[in-house]
């Protein structure tokens, strides 16, 4: 496709502007171009005859990058580049200029006109080169046949020509003046010059690949292969005969030696050789240069994949050392469940026996005391001791002052109290046997009173080890359902029940403290139960350990956040709707650390290290894997006083994803099994 005609728009800012002198000199020396002038911003039409490479303009117009900018709204002077002819010393207008590429050169005032020609030319042959490169004008401006062929010693024009166009012009110049040069062929594995030892000759690689490689304390790296060009050896011009890199050929090589005394004798002798040894030279160290950058940008990218590759290995170590854990502590309550279950059955048997052995016993002396005519009032006062109900303090005082009334002597209403004896008729007819008892003087015989008091004492004792047999049990029960391990959900689990486990097996733990129970009708779920019991137990275990280090501020003179109130755990159970069921420990402890709350989920840490009683730091973490297990959800809301931390969980259970991810082998697993 044939150019259209070229214009080239010079604009100034009055009629006596310099730019138009320099128009003047163009018109001459621009034999194919039309040079077109405007005093100020020309009219700005659409001209698609024609096409505009080129606008000269001097600063007098006004502000570059605004001139420009409006100049570039046609459509004929979009792709036109820039030469400014200017007398200012600073500029400060050409930011866009120079950042869209628009600025292609800088003419200072006064300016020679075989120069600006030559500019204004090299313009106009870059943007023909560029937009239609196929063109004869193309070739016609830039001194080229359409053949490709290049003008000798051309430096800049050269550049452009293929490389090995440019190594046969050389040879050529070289062996102009030195007479053909013999060609070496080497083998691949041939050193032509060594890393910081003298170089005395360059070698012009006609045929075949040469590797540079230079040594670290890291080995050999190889820096250049397809990259090191035609010219080996002439860096080290540079370096005073010292080789920079060790090259070595990597295939059969073909070449021409040129020591430097041949070399500087040629270059000396014929100035377009030089021209065309700088154009091979600049073309390779081109080549090496890009290289170099790819180099870097690739060593950035691997340093991005090693930093990413980096934090991926350590998220997989900190989750591998949490994985560890689970399985330290997993173990740990394995151990304690297989001894709690075997601890649980030995004591079931002499339990159980126990308590047959103290029914028994009671039941045995209630027949025998019932069969003594003389032991009736003892017989009855045992069957009461035995069944009697837990009274307060106050209703105690009440019923010793109402017997009191009748026997005039607090010690001996209290002996009836004890023995269970209230009813006025009964006192009253005790206190005659009693009267009846002294008058005779009954000798080695136990008075009425006596004989009821120690019978009182028979039926407490039976009660006491009735109930105390009956905790037993109960205790066995809890630690053997708490102990059994859960390899399934099970299916019609109730939340009140295992609850009310926990709080039998760590009694110990919360003597002192309130517990209220608030609990709704709630559905039975589908659920680990023995992992939700060590959900409880952590909590609640936590919240009392919370109030311990209040008692521990209280000993120093502090008041603690529930200030003179006692220390309470409340237990609320709820069903906020058919899918989930809802369970919330609140006590009134200290609470929370706003800057703690997050980290109390975090395997292995403890607000006790240092002290006499110190967790693991595993409770909380623990008790949040255990509900996110069950797809459930934990939340904490904690003020000083106020501390609710509420566990939701699916009435449905588990999802079978959850399931599955749960029958997954951890890493850690994958390598025992191997």
């Amino acid at each position: 496709m044939g150019a259209p005609p070229l214009h080239v728009l010079v604009i100034g800012g009055h009629e006596d502007d310099y730019v138009f002198t320099a128009a003047e000199q163009l018109r001459e020396g621009l034999e194919q171009i039309t040079v077109v002038e405007s005093v100020g911003l020309p009219d700005l039409c659409e001209e698609d005859e024609c096409a505009v490479p080129v606008v000269v303009m001097s600063p007098h117009v006004g502000r570059v990058d605004e001139v420009m900018q409006r100049l570039r709204t046609v459509a004929s002077l979009r792709r036109a580049g820039l030469v400014l002819l200017t007398d200012q010393t600073v500029h400060d207008d050409l930011a866009q200029a120079v950042d869209s590429g628009v600025l292609k050169s800088v003419v200072a005032v006064p300016w020679t006109p075989p120069s600006l020609i030559e500019q204004v030319n090299a313009v106009v042959q870059r943007w023909l080169q560029k937009w239609y490169p196929e063109a004869e004008l193309t070739h016609t401006l830039a001194g080229m046949e359409p053949d490709g062929g290049v003008r000798g010693g051309d430096l800049l024009y050269g550049l452009d020509s293929p490389r090995e166009h440019v190594q046969r012009v050389l040879l050529e110049g070289i062996e102009k003046h030195l007479g053909p040069r013999p060609r070496m062929v080497v083998p691949a594995g041939v050193n032509l010059t060594r890393q910081n030892e003298r170089v005395d000759a360059v070698y012009l690689v006609l045929r075949g690949s040469v590797a540079l490689r230079r040594s670290s304390h890291f080995g050999d790296v190889l820096l250049h292969h397809a990259t090191s060009g035609p010219l080996i050896g002439l860096v080290s011009m540079a370096r005073q005969q010292r080789a920079l890199f060790t090259s070595t050929t990597t295939t059969e090589v073909e070449m021409v030696r040129l020591s430097w005394e041949q070399l500087e004798y040629v270059l000396t002798k014929s100035p377009d050789t030089s021209a065309n040894l700088a154009v091979v030279a600049i073309q390779a160290l081109t080549s090496r240069l890009v290289r170099a950058e790819y180099l870097h940008v690739e060593k950035n990218e691997l340093a991005e994949q090693l930093e990413l590759e980096r934090e991926r290995l350590t998220q997989t170590l900190e989750e591998l050392t949490a994985t560890r854990a689970q399985l330290v502590e997993q173990t740990k309550y394995a151990m304690l469940g297989e001894l709690s279950a075997g601890i649980a059955h030995e004591l079931n048997n002499p339990v159980a026996a126990l308590q047959r052995a103290t029914q028994q016993i009671g039941d045995e002396l209630d027949t025998l005391l019932h069969a003594i005519p003389e032991l009736e009032d003892a017989a009855g006062v045992m069957e009461r001791t035995r069944n009697v109900e837990a009274r307060s303090t106050a209703q105690e005082r009440e019923l010793v002052r109402q017997v009191m009334e009748l026997t005039g002597d607090r010690q001996v209403a209290k002996q009836l109290v004890g023995a269970e004896l209230t009813d006025p008729v009964q006192v009253k007819a005790l206190l005659r046997k009693e009267k009846s008892h002294r008058r005779l003087h009954r000798r080695g015989k136990l008075s009425p009173i006596s004989v009821v008091e120690a019978a009182a004492h028979i039926g407490k004792a039976v009660r006491n080890s009735t109930v105390a047999a009956r905790r037993i049990t109960d205790l066995v029960a809890s630690l053997r359902a708490y102990a059994r391990p859960d390899s399934e959900p099970s299916v019609d689990v109730d939340v009140h029940a295992g609850i009310e486990d926990v709080l039998r097996l760590t009694s110990h733990r919360l003597r002192g403290v309130e517990i209220e129970r608030e609990y709704e009708d709630i559905a039975r779920i589908r659920a680990y139960p023995t992992r939700l019991e060590q959900v409880w137990t952590n909590l609640l275990v936590n919240a009392r350990e919370a109030f311990e280090d209040e008692d521990d501020a209280l000993e120093e003179g502090q008041l603690p956040a529930r200030g003179e109130a006692p220390a309470r755990l409340r237990i609320v159970t709820c069903q906020p709707d058919e899918e989930w069921v809802q369970v919330s420990i609140c006590d009134n402890g200290p609470g929370i650390p706003q800057h703690l709350r997050e980290r109390i989920l975090e395997p292995h840490f403890t607000t006790k290290g240092g002290q006499v009683r110190f967790g693991l730091g595993m409770g909380m973490s623990i008790t949040s894997s255990i509900v996110d297990d069950h797809d459930g959800e934990m939340v904490i809301d904690s003020a000083p006083g106020s501390t609710v931390i509420t566990v939701r969980l699916p009435v449905r259970g588990p999802s079978e994803q959850t399931l599955l991810d749960e029958s997954s082998p951890t890493p850690i697993d994958e390598e025992n099994q191997q």
